[in-house]
């Protein structure tokens, strides 16, 4: 009884394997081998085809990537290392000649009163945006995951819009509305009765970089709200329901469930959020030039001065090596710090 039952699991297995692979349990095999019971075969001629067929769409995925890596090449790695060469010189941007200087840019920068200013800038920009705009636009996604029906496509178009026009674009507008004499904000308090009120918004050294910050929050939040309202509607509602039977209040609800469950949502808008802000440039450029004086400039603007607007494009090199040191090592901190709280759900 044993052997027989042996049997017919065998011819089972076997009979499983030919409808699953289309072949024999000997196809392939050499002339003869049906009587040889020591025969094994050593590989499917399916696997080998499917091998084959794989290696050809490599070759042809890399030909189609080939392109844009050969430009990316040409345009970013290759002119980032030759700027790496180029901040032990004193290169002027212009002349086909130039001397190196060592580490004297470096030295330069490090004592440089302008680049800490710009350094403080771009903290005050980077951070304050960064948690500004992450603390607004959770607040914003909050209350649009609670709108439903028709009205709920409106209201998240009207909060993306802003993030669709270029920042370049926005602080013109915003500049026109800034303006002492003309401004739209201006005419307002003066007409409102407030003319103690009206500033020189962009002309006044204590509060320029505030307002600076103020257009880049207003500017950047578009993207970060729907990451979070997509991030919200992932939320096991089972999760929900269990604390809400269990007596938990709205509060605590988003406390010890909601919060938890983004976690990998803030790790991403607070990444994206700092690049941007330590590399804020279009605002300044338009808005004041990083005027009055030096004041409201950013590292990224600085190193555009100096090694554009002043003929110094070894010294802009090391600028741009520093700030490029800055935003790696920014974001791998707070990455590593961010992902230690995240779970999955």
């Amino acid at each position: 009884m044993t052997d027989q039952s042996a049997l017919q699991g065998q011819t089972e297995v076997v009979g499983t394997a030919v409808r699953l692979s289309g072949e024999g349990p000997l196809d392939g095999a050499p002339e003869g081998a049906a009587e040889d019971v020591s025969f094994v075969p050593q590989g499917s001629q399916r696997e080998k085809r499917r091998t084959g067929r794989f290696r050809s769409a490599r070759w042809v995925m890399l030909g189609f990537i080939a392109p844009a890596l050969v430009i990316y090449l040409l345009m970013v790695i290759i002119p980032s290392i030759q700027s790496l060469q180029l901040s032990f010189t004193d290169w002027d941007g212009i002349s086909p000649d130039y001397d190196y200087v060592g580490t004297r840019n470096y030295e330069e920068i490090l004592t440089s009163g302008r680049f800490w200013n710009a350094v403080k800038n771009t903290l005050i920009l980077g951070l304050g945006s960064a948690v500004i705009i992450n603390a607004i636009s959770l607040a914003v996604a909050l209350m649009l995951d609670k709108v439903v029906g028709r009205w709920q496509g409106l209201f998240r178009t009207a909060v993306y819009l802003p993030s669709l026009v270029s920042a370049f674009i926005l602080a013109t507008v915003w500049k026109y509305l800034l303006n002492y004499n003309f401004g739209a904000v201006n005419t307002f308090l003066r007409d409102a009765g407030l003319p103690e009120w009206a500033r020189d918004w962009l002309g006044d050294s204590t509060i320029v970089v505030w307002v600076i910050l103020f257009i880049t929050c207003f500017t950047l939040g578009g993207n970060t709200t729907l990451i979070y309202l997509a991030n919200l509607q992932s939320v096991p509602q089972e999760l929900v329901e269990a604390a809400r039977i269990d007596g938990a209040n709205s509060r605590q609800v988003f406390r010890h469930v909601t919060w938890p469950m983004l976690a990998g949502a803030v790790t991403v808008n607070m990444t994206l959020a700092m690049i941007a802000g330590w590399t804020i440039f279009d605002q300044v450029m338009v808005l004041t030039s990083g005027g009055p004086g030096f004041v409201s400039e950013t590292m990224a603007f600085f190193i555009y001065k100096v090694g554009f607007g002043e003929y110094r494009a070894g010294f802009g090199s090391a600028a741009a090596i520093v700030l490029f040191l800055v935003v790696i090592v920014s974001t791998v901190a707070a990455n590593a710090y961010m992902r230690k709280r995240e779970i999955q759900a």
